[in-house]
């Protein structure tokens, strides 16, 4: 278990970084066998990852995007669900050009 930082914030709380989830919850778990009712603790869930994809071909649609994904991608494991695609925008394709000179 691996504390990354810890940080004692203005209102006289505690805030502790770890790597990750799981190490977060062993962290609280030991917290409470050894302090009992003493300290109340709180996770931080992490919000879903965003990721932008641009420059998609224009003849695959939102539906499919999730399918082709996963068929590209076997070693990562995804499965269907787990990616949803919100919307699709178009670039601007015209740019602004200034004649210097």
């Amino acid at each position: 278990m691996g504390i990354g930082s810890l940080k004692t914030l203005r209102d006289g709380r505690v805030q502790i970084e770890t790597g990750s989830i799981q190490e977060a919850e062993t962290l609280t778990n030991n917290m409470r066998d050894n302090l009992g009712d003493k300290m109340e603790t709180n996770i931080k869930r992490p919000r879903k990852p965003r990721l932008k994809i641009h420059n998609i071909p224009e003849d695959m649609s939102t539906a499919n995007i999730e399918d082709t994904l996963i068929a590209q991608n076997p070693d990562i494991g995804l499965e269907k669900g787990e990616i949803t695609p919100n919307s699709r925008t178009r670039q601007k394709t015209h740019s602004q050009h200034s004649n210097r000179g």
